[in-house]
């Protein structure tokens, strides 16, 4: 099952999802601050049931402090102020110039992974205030869970490093990918990208998922092959067992940062070797016979 085309989802759908598409495009914080290339290339975008069980299901799966939309909603606008209603998700596949850059590393992120993780992610959040305005006007209320004062970091003794809204889980529940050995979402568009979403009281068609498993476009998982992402982790913090969080956080605070923040002249908590010079980098890789 193929997931759906933004041109063959409903008017109001495919408005919302031009608009997402537009100022992806035209944003000027979509700009690399050297070459002036965009950081990230057209999105791609879903659209999830607000009350699709899944969201009530991460509380069990990642823990109870993962919030609702509803939680999210309700804690803007008031007690039962949420009659149901979607999440808008999106993915920004990084632009080519970055991967080629990050491909070539074998410690430390290039110069502009850091700056497309920093300042992208600027740009991300402008996206996602900029559809919560253009939602409001057209008369539906709207929040983005993740500039949302519910947001926080937290650390889990069962999963480590989380916090209360993940926008990879949202862009799984709105059939955009399927999770990967090294944690990353891969996407028709592979794995090297940012994920942006927002809840709105407008009541959408929502995506058909095109996979069954959470690990369905993972060869590691899929077809018992792979395993790149392995070779390419720097902290060894990936393995045939996952992704170690915690590893991986120390590595990028520890090692990462007091090593090129200096030369980038700005805060590095960036890394992303394990998602360049992979298979699925840059689409669903195929499945390799075992």
């Amino acid at each position: 099952m193929q997931r759906c085309d933004i041109d063959e989802i409903p008017h109001i759908n495919r408005l919302v999802a031009d608009e997402i598409i537009k100022y992806t495009t035209s944003s000027v914080l979509n700009r690399q601050r050297t070459s002036r290339e965009r950081y990230f290339s057209r999105p791609l975008i879903g659209f999830a049931d607000a009350s699709d069980p899944l969201f009530e299901r991460f509380k069990n799966i990642i823990g109870d402090f993962h919030l609702t939309p509803k939680e999210f909603f309700e804690a803007e606008f008031g007690r039962d102020s949420f009659a149901g209603g979607t999440v808008i998700c999106w993915i920004l596949p990084i632009n080519k110039n970055v991967l080629l850059c990050n491909r070539a590393q074998t410690k430390f992120p290039s110069l502009e992974w850091a700056h497309t993780r920093y300042y992208g992610e600027d740009f991300n959040n402008a996206l996602r205030s900029h559809i919560v305005s253009f939602l409001t006007d057209m008369g539906y209320r709207s929040v983005s869970s993740s500039l949302s004062s519910k947001w926080e970091r937290i650390y889990s003794p069962y999963v480590g490093h989380a916090s209360s809204w993940s926008e990879r889980h949202a862009a799984y529940v709105a059939g955009l990918g399927t999770f990967s050995l090294s944690d990353g979402l891969i996407t028709e568009k592979g794995i090297a990208h940012r994920c942006g979403s927002v809840i709105t009281e407008l009541k959408l068609k929502s995506t058909i998922r095109p996979y069954e498993g959470v690990y369905d476009h993972c060869l590691f998982y899929s077809s018992n092959t792979c395993g790149v992402c392995i070779k390419r982790c720097p902290a060894g913090a990936i393995t045939s067992d996952g992704h170690n969080k915690d590893m991986c956080f120390q590595f990028i605070r520890e090692v990462v940062m007091p090593a090129v923040n200096e030369e980038y002249a700005f805060t590095t908590p960036s890394c992303g070797l394990c998602q360049t010079r992979t298979p699925c980098e840059t689409k669903i890789p195929n499945k390799k016979r075992k």
